[in-house]
């Protein structure tokens, strides 16, 4: 007998990625956190668009990917990842919808993550401040996820207050 396994947790707003892509873009983010050139990885990023990869795709997994790496790493791969992704969005190498997109599916996951990564949540909305204050991230939609964030989870949401004065 075969068991159907039903995925928890609220809808995902990325088409899917194939496993080969996936894996490339974890192998991008990877060599970023070893290397730190985001040259390179505005460059890989590209090649996968070029590849014809769903843009929207690789960017929210790029995203999703790289924030849950940054977050079980610790501050200074967040605050790397975070310089990676100011450099993708002011290049236009990821969209502002697909951006903001992955950081809700990571809100989304939080509760989760912040038992075993407890300072998930501030690395989170650090990154994300410094992205909304440069007016890199959809306010709408990131005002969306804080919103759903808050209605599940309050107790992680409270770390994002500096973040919702920003989008409100």
């Amino acid at each position: 007998e075969e068991e159907e396994e039903e995925e928890e947790g609220p809808p995902k707003h990325k088409v899917e990625l194939s496993e080969e892509a996936e894996n490339k873009v974890g192998s991008i983010l990877e060599e970023y956190l070893c290397i730190h050139d985001t040259d390179e990885a505005v460059q890989c990023v590209l090649e996968m668009h070029e590849a014809g990869h769903s843009k929207e795709s690789v960017n929210e997994e790029i995203v999703r990917k790289g924030l849950l790496l940054a977050l079980e790493a610790g501050d200074k791969e967040s605050e790397l990842m975070g310089k990676m992704f100011k450099v993708l969005l002011e290049k236009a190498v990821l969209t502002m919808e697909g951006s903001s997109k992955g950081f809700c599916d990571v809100l989304a996951e939080l509760p989760d993550i912040t038992i075993d990564i407890p300072h998930a949540p501030g690395l989170m909305a650090s990154i994300m401040s410094g992205l909304l204050e440069a007016g890199l991230l959809s306010k709408d939609i990131v005002r969306d996820g804080l919103n759903t964030l808050a209605s599940d989870s309050p107790g992680t949401a409270k770390h994002f207050d500096d973040v919702a004065n920003l989008v409100n």
